[in-house]
């Protein structure tokens, strides 16, 4: 019997879409860890330059999931709320910011109040 070597989790959308996430194939991921690269070298430095890097990211991570919310910046927008973007960047490209309040809302994503 196949093992499946990674953990997938389904997640209710603020407008009822489920969708199943899963670590990115690795074409996907090389587009993310791009996206997400002036968060680690410290050029995203303000928290809205960040949140501009992590809605990238998502919708480079949708273009696997939920193909829907990969093109349409305002969709994914009104779609995600912080916390589950930022679960989605966890699992789908290993991206874990330090914060383990549950209900985490945007503060200080640069590491910068």
């Amino acid at each position: 019997m196949p093992t499946t070597v990674y953990d997938t989790l389904e997640i209710k959308l603020s407008n009822g879409t489920v969708i199943t996430v899963q670590p990115l194939k690795i074409n996907k991921l090389k587009k993310f860890l791009t996206a997400i690269k002036p968060i680690q070298d410290g050029t995203a430095d303000t928290d809205e330059a960040a949140m501009e890097v992590f809605v990238t990211a998502g919708m480079i991570c949708m273009e696997q999931f939920a193909p829907e919310f990969s093109t349409d910046k305002d969709l994914f927008e009104d779609n995600f709320e912080t916390p589950t973007l930022m679960k989605i960047l966890e699992i789908a490209g290993g991206l874990k910011l330090n914060n383990d309040d549950p209900n985490f809302q945007g503060a200080n994503l640069t590491g910068n109040l």
